[in-house]
Formats: structure tokens, sequence, C-alpha cells
């Protein structure tokens, strides 16, 4: 299991160049239309966890894009790498590397990502609660 870590400083930091949560929101629908998305959900709901009091608020993303493979999600949940390239005429919308850390952190502690790119089905995980821990 390939595993990335940084400081939790860091990634709320980061997540403070959104000044609101639509500008967050806006960075994970641009990560979808890279990815050719037709169709994009926003989702919310209750987990209730055995261990607390109050359930938890989750709020979820899906999209029906392209996907990725293990190495490009890896390379998503770290910092500064982007391999996106300009395709049929499509000039894609990220550029740095940094979009998902930033909106995903902005919106929440933690990311969970499942994804699905031909045969490979891959899951990552960003999370400021596991590294405060």
């Amino acid at each position: 299991i390939k595993h990335s870590t940084t400081h939790p400083k860091y990634l709320h930091s980061n997540s403070t160049s959104h000044k609101w949560a639509f500008g967050a929101i806006a960075e994970l629908v641009d990560n979808s239309v890279d990815a050719k998305a037709s169709r994009f959900f926003v989702d919310t709901f209750e987990v209730d966890f055995d261990d607390q009091l109050e359930k938890e608020r989750v709020l979820t993303f899906q999209d029906n894009g392209s996907g990725m493979h293990s190495k490009e999600v890896h390379k998503m949940l770290s910092f500064g790498h982007c391999d996106k390239v300009e395709d049929e005429g499509y000039k894609p919308i990220g550029h740095y590397g940094n979009g998902f850390k930033s909106g995903s952190m902005r919106l929440g502690s933690d990311a969970l990502v499942l994804t699905k790119h031909h045969h490979t089905q891959t899951i990552g995980f960003l999370s400021q609660t596991f590294l405060n821990k």
C-alpha cells in the first residue's frame, strides 16, 4: 500500500485558499470535467457511529468520468503532481495538482476516494483526523 504523509496543519492552511465552500466544490467539479464526466452528483447523508452521541454529516460527490488507476490516485493525494494534458482539443482546467486537496479539506477533515479505471478499482484516503492522532 502506497502511503504519503504531510503535516495536518499544512492540509488545513492549504484549504483556506477557498474563502467559501462553493469555491471548494468548484475544484471538485473541475476535476470531474477534466475526467470527461457527463454527470456529476452531490448528496449528503448522516452516518451513525456507535461510539458517538451525534450522527456525522457526510457530503458525497459522484461522477461518471474516466476514473483513475492507483498511480494517478497516489499522485492526486500528493502535492504538486499534475499529468493532465490537452486531449482532442480539450484543455484541462487543472494545472497545479492542488485542487483536490485544497477543495476537499475546505469541505471536511477527511476525504475517501473510490474510483474505477477500466478493470482497476482503487481507494484513496486523505485525512486530517488520521494525521492528528
